[in-house]
């Protein structure tokens, strides 16, 4: 159950051209996988999840396919500014035929448009309270009447008296429709006959494994942000015991006591800060994964570092790149995500997906000893010019490292 709350869905279907290319998509909010609008779920709740579970989090790129996205709005989400959260770039938001509270719908579509923004009048109905809004918009949509030659009449109507706006037909099913429409003038066109909805679904990041995913964020910053982390820490009762705990015992020799968080951070300095909030990220992030997960990104990072250990900025990146080597199958995102969430340098990035770079070299040799993969180990220490004996050194102090940090 747990991992189905986790699972987001969205359906998505075709509006074609003239020609029957498709000229955009439409996105409409779904909560499982049965592929129609849910019973019992309002306006503003089915715009402010399709908002934030789609298109802030998975993204409009990966949804559009490079084509233009029609997105439905409330009213109360218009008035909120929730569009603003999103580019005007190649979206159009749709005004609902239950919009209400017109007058202030309309200054917020004023207002939004002089931003790039682009609307569109959803099942439009002909009636007179539209008209203010109709100057506003790009885009008419209305659905086909039972009667076809009923629709072809508001489709001629409509395009003498606004002929600078688009006609979208909705609800085509079947080709003679289709072809009937055309005719009349509409510009473009939506249905069963071309395409049902096609439901989409994918795993989200929960609220608390984003709070841990940004918390680790701040410890990869150089330099560390110290009133970042005391604002992120102040926020969690768990983290402040740990904290507290961890400045105390550090301190027993002295008879110094920690009284608060900021001095407890300063006092335990930036190199412990760091370790005891990566290790509790990484603790947050994969609380339903094995703890031995935790352990494999301790020992490729510490592994890696050692390697490079010379060179200290090099180390430091080695280090890094071996613990978000595990963050995808923590999270069970891809590392475009994790790109995007973390500030990471163009050098991990490279490192995380290509193997012939100087750190991802060093990650590959962790994979082909996590493998027992000999023939290739022996591969890498021809390529790094590396003894086996420093290799295997490295890796033993990294396993003890590990072991010591994940209790």
């Amino acid at each position: 159950m747990k991992e189905a709350e986790n699972v987001k869905f969205v359906a998505r279907q075709a509006i074609l051209d003239r020609n029957e290319n498709v000229f955009a998509y439409e996105l409409l909010y779904r909560n499982s996988m049965e592929n129609y609008f849910p019973a019992g779920i309002s306006d503003d709740v089915a715009t402010a999840r399709l908002f934030f579970d789609s298109l802030l989090f998975f993204g409009i790129d990966k949804l559009s396919d490079n084509k233009k996205i029609f997105i439905n709005l409330s009213a109360n989400s218009l008035i909120y500014g929730l569009p603003e959260l999103i580019s005007p770039r190649n979206v159009v938001l749709e005004i609902i035929e239950r919009t209400d509270r017109l007058d202030e719908v309309k200054g917020c579509v004023e207002a939004l448009k002089k931003l790039g923004y682009i609307f569109a009048l959803d099942d439009y109905d002909g009636d007179k309270k539209w008209d203010d809004l109709l100057q506003e918009v790009k885009y008419i949509k209305i659905e086909v009447d039972k009667n076809i030659e009923t629709t072809q009449q508001r489709i001629r109507s409509l395009k003498n008296k606004f002929p600078n706006k688009y006609i979208i037909v909705e609800r085509i099913e079947d080709y003679e429709s289709f072809e009937l429409i055309r005719e009349a003038g509409a510009d473009y066109f939506q249905g069963y006959y071309f395409t049902k909805p096609k439901l989409l679904h994918f795993k989200n990041i929960n609220p608390s494994k984003l709070a841990a995913l940004d918390l680790l964020n701040i410890t990869l910053q150089k330099p560390l942000n110290f009133a970042s982390l005391i604002h992120k820490v102040e926020k969690d009762v768990a983290l402040i015991s740990s904290l507290l705990r961890l400045s105390n015992l550090r301190c027993k020799s002295t008879n110094k006591k920690i009284s608060s968080i900021s001095q407890g951070v300063i006092y335990l300095g930036e190199d412990a800060i760091k370790q005891f909030v990566t290790v509790l990220s990484l603790g947050d992030l994969g609380n339903d994964k094995p703890s031995e997960l935790i352990k494999i990104g301790l020992i490729r990072g510490k592994f890696i570092e050692l390697l490079l250990s010379p060179n200290k900025k090099l180390a430091e990146q080695g280090y890094l790149l071996g613990i978000v080597s595990i963050l995808n199958v923590l999270i069970e995102a891809d590392f475009e995500l994790l790109f995007k969430e973390l500030s990471l340098s163009l050098e991990l990035q490279d490192a995380l997906t290509n193997k012939s770079s100087e750190l991802g070299c060093r990650l590959d040799l962790c994979f082909k000893i996590e493998n027992s993969d000999f023939i290739g180990i022996k591969k890498s220490e021809k390529l790094l010019s590396i003894d086996e004996s420093f290799i295997m050194h490295c890796y033993s102090k990294a396993l003890i490292f590990a072991d010591e940090v994940v209790i």
